[in-house]
């Protein structure tokens, strides 16, 4: 039995809101020990790096912002597919927010790469149009919603 099935699943999304708020709220070393603590139990999983990008970026430093998603995504790619610690998508998701986080770090460049590596990646749909967006590729009068996947 793997330690972390202690907590369930709601309590892992209520650990997870708690934080958010905390970084909402400025509590950033609360939050951020609960995101550290949460990506302990749950590492291939895209929320407690997402919440620690909050925290990082209501702080005003980008760049850890880039590193703790750098680190997101390799614990995220070395998952095992079949554990709790994975999710189909969440390194889709996580490599977009490593984009936008680079963006706001000012790496154009790297951000623009990563976001088009995004959408050679496995198809999540809040990844999949952030990174259209940040590239520029969405029309004004799209008639998709954010989670239908368009046709090709």
């Amino acid at each position: 039995m793997p330690v972390t099935e202690f907590l369930s699943a709601d309590d892992i999304h209520l650990l997870t809101e708690v934080g958010m708020v905390g970084a909402g709220a400025r509590l950033h070393v609360d939050a951020l020990a609960l995101f550290e603590a949460l990506a302990v139990l749950r590492p291939g999983r895209d929320f407690p790096w997402i919440g620690q990008l909050a925290v990082w970026l209501n702080r005003g430093q980008a760049d850890e912002a880039v590193r703790v998603l750098q680190q997101g995504c390799q614990c995220a790619a070395q998952a095992p597919e079949d554990s709790q610690t994975a999710h189909p998508g969440d390194l889709t998701l996580l490599t977009a927010f490593l984009g936008f986080a680079q963006h706001m770090a000012r790496r154009t460049a790297d951000s623009r790469q990563t976001m088009q590596k995004v959408l050679t990646m496995p198809y999540h749909p809040h990844a999949h149009a952030m990174a259209k967006d940040m590239l520029g590729l969405t029309t004004q009068n799209t008639l998709l919603t954010p989670l239908q996947e368009p046709s090709t």
